[in-house]
């Protein structure tokens, strides 16, 4: 196993999920604290669950999105790009339900690290697996061209 591989195996692992949501749960904690203790450690609380949840199937997530490429690049971009929408739909949407105060400065912290995670991980799946369409022939020009007529 190389060390691309390994390295994979530790992102698309449910510990690496929650270690990495930790973080970010501290900085919800902290953002929302002049809200009240109690909604502060709900947007910390929510902000884990969610990340640990985004991080543990965004990836599989981004690898079906990758796996839709024809090329790399194009897989890249799919991968990257229905990353950070999968992340931001689900953390915007978990924290309006449980009423958190400060949403954009609850999220504002995640964003470099967002993009930086989205986008490795992108290249990280161009390193270790061709895009799956790559293999397929090319849709014909022409409608029913592949059909032969009897």
């Amino acid at each position: 196993m190389t060390l691309l591989q390994r390295l994979r195996t530790v992102v698309d692992s449910f510990w690496g999920a929650c270690f990495g949501a930790g973080v970010y749960a501290a900085w919800a904690v902290w953002a929302n604290w002049d809200a009240g203790r109690h909604l502060a450690f709900t947007a910390g609380l929510t902000h884990w669950v969610t990340s640990t949840f985004l991080t543990y199937t965004g990836t599989g997530a981004m690898r079906q999105l990758y796996r839709l490429g024809r090329q790399r690049g194009e897989a890249m971009w799919l991968g990257f790009g229905g990353g950070l929408l999968y992340t931001y739909a689900l953390l915007i949407s978990a924290h309006a339900l449980v009423g958190t105060a400060h949403i954009a400065l609850t999220l504002a912290a995640g964003v470099i690290p967002n993009l930086l995670f989205c986008g490795s991980y992108a290249l990280l799946l161009s390193r270790t697996e061709p895009p799956a369409v790559s293999a397929r022939a090319p849709f014909p020009t022409e409608p029913f061209a592949h059909e032969q007529t009897t």
